[in-house]
């Protein structure tokens, strides 16, 4: 599977009917536009910055794409992110546990213990690299002995 967007389509197809029916209902006020387009955009870079965090990992060059193991797992992230919005979306004990199940799989992956799906058009290594100029691309383990302590 290649990456995609995460859509509102997804993150609705995570709720029971009655449940998007009171989300359409409160979501919004005169005046003021859908929250859940700018939801989507914020949870898709914690996503990529999480699948970032694994030196090994590479991620979709266009900004907007998630790798298909982590959809799932951002829709639920969004959720947790409107549900924010709306406390009186009340949320189910499962929808609960899906959201604590979501962000754990991307600490997984962060740590390099879930692989993710290898990006069609992968960022360069330039554009992935730390703003900061810096990378740590390996280190000398270095053995410290009493017989170099001598002295201190």
């Amino acid at each position: 599977m290649s990456w995609s967007p995460l859509t509102p389509a997804d993150v609705l197809a995570c709720l029971a009917s009655a449940q998007v029916d009171a989300l359409r209902q409160r979501a919004l006020s005169p005046g003021q536009g859908d929250p859940l387009p700018a939801i989507i955009a914020d949870v898709t870079a914690r996503v990529r910055a999480e699948v970032r965090g694994n030196r090994r990992n590479r991620v979709e060059r266009d900004h907007t794409l998630l790798p298909p193991e982590l959809k799932l797992a951002a829709a639920h992230l969004t959720l947790e992110s409107l549900q924010a919005r709306l406390p009186n979306l009340a949320l189910s004990p499962d929808q609960v546990r899906l959201m604590a199940d979501a962000r754990a799989l991307l600490a997984r992956v962060a740590r390099g213990e879930v692989p993710v799906t290898v990006p069609a058009q992968p960022e360069s290594k330039l554009e992935a690299s730390s703003p900061y100029g810096l990378e740590v691309v390996g280190h000398r383990r270095r053995h410290v002995t009493g017989h170099d302590l001598a002295g201190f």
